[in-house]
């Protein structure tokens, strides 16, 4: 019995760390929004968000509560990398509507669509 679990164990350590690695593209970022924002459809309170950047697309997770969004992005890869993070809007509507995000001290640019 004890050799089940030692091997049903390991399997579940494997599997984890296969899923973990399934990601190897995924980037994480932090940013500070300090007015309500929307990406897309989605609205976002102020507050610090987490940004997990992949090829087509980012995930935004609000550290307060955990609350996830996906938005479409075009993310690409300047010549220098840039000073400080910027968060470029534009008011849509009454709501500031993120356009693109300069990510600080990289070479990311992840443009919204």
């Amino acid at each position: 019995m004890t050799k089940m679990m030692t091997v049903l164990a390991l399997a579940l350590a494997v599997l984890a760390s296969a899923l973990v690695a399934g990601t190897p593209n995924l980037k994480t970022y932090r940013i500070t929004l300090a007015n309500p924002s929307r990406i897309g459809s989605n609205q976002l309170a102020p507050g610090d968000y987490k940004l997990a950047v992949d090829t087509a697309s980012v995930r935004v997770t609000e550290l307060k509560t955990g609350k996830s969004v996906e938005a479409s992005a075009k993310v690409e890869t300047g010549e220098e990398k840039f000073n400080h993070t910027a968060v470029t809007s534009q008011k849509v509507d009454g709501v500031n509507e993120i356009r693109e995000i300069r990510l600080g001290g990289t070479k990311i640019l992840i443009a919204f669509q």
